[in-house]
C-alpha cells in the first residue's frame, strides 16, 4: 500500500514534487489492467495527547477510588481467591485494559496511546470498553469529565 499526502487547492489534489513523482513512479510500475483504488482521507484535528491522557487518567482514577473505598486490593483484578494485599493502581488498571483490550493499527502491530497510529476512535473505542467492563464486572460506573468529549475535536 502507497500513501502520498498533499493539499486540495481550487478543488484540486496537489501533491509536492517528490510526492507527485513518487506516485507516477509507482503507478508506472504497475502492469496494465491491475487493479488499484485510490482513497482519500480528510485529515482532521485530533484531541491532543494530553486531553486523551487526562480522560483515561481521570476514568482510572474513579476506577481506584473506588476500589480503594471498598477495600479491594489486586486479587479483584486477577480475580484470585485470596487477598493479595497489593493496593490497585492507575499503572496496575492501565496495563490491564491494554491486555484486556489490545488494539493493533493496520498492519497487526499491537499499539497503545503513545503509538503514531493512535487515533480518537482507538481511545473512545477502549474508553467505552472499560467503562462497560468496570460496569458489568465491578458494578463501577465511570463518568465521562465531557459529555461530548468524543465528538469534539
Amino acid at each position: 500500500m502507497k500513501e502520498y499526502h498533499g493539499i486540495i487547492r481550487d478543488g484540486n489534489f496537489e501533491l509536492s514534487l517528490t510526492q507527485l513523482q513518487q506516485r507516477e513512479s509507482y503507478l508506472k510500475s504497475l502492469k496494465d489492467d491491475t487493479r488499484i483504488t485510490e482513497i482519500f482521507k480528510v485529515q482532521r484535528k485530533e484531541k491532543t495527547w494530553e486531553q486523551v491522557k487526562t480522560h483515561f487518567g481521570f476514568a482510572l482514577q474513579q476506577i481506584v477510588e473506588e476500589m480503594d473505598s471498598r477495600g479491594w486490593d489486586s486479587s479483584i483484578i486477577y480475580n484470585l481467591p485470596k487477598p493479595t494485599g497489593v493496593p490497585i493502581t492507575r499503572d496496575m488498571l492501565h496495563q490491564f485494559f491494554y491486555v484486556l483490550y489490545p488494539v493493533y493499527n493496520d498492519t497487526g502491530e499491537l499499539i497503545t496511546m503513545s503509538h503514531e497510529d493512535w487515533s480518537r476512535k482507538n481511545s473512545c473505542e477502549l474508553f467505552d470498553s472499560i467503562r462497560n467492563f468496570t460496569a458489568s464486572q465491578w458494578d463501577i460506573y465511570i463518568r465521562d469529565p465531557d459529555p461530548n468529549w468524543k465528538e469534539s475535536t
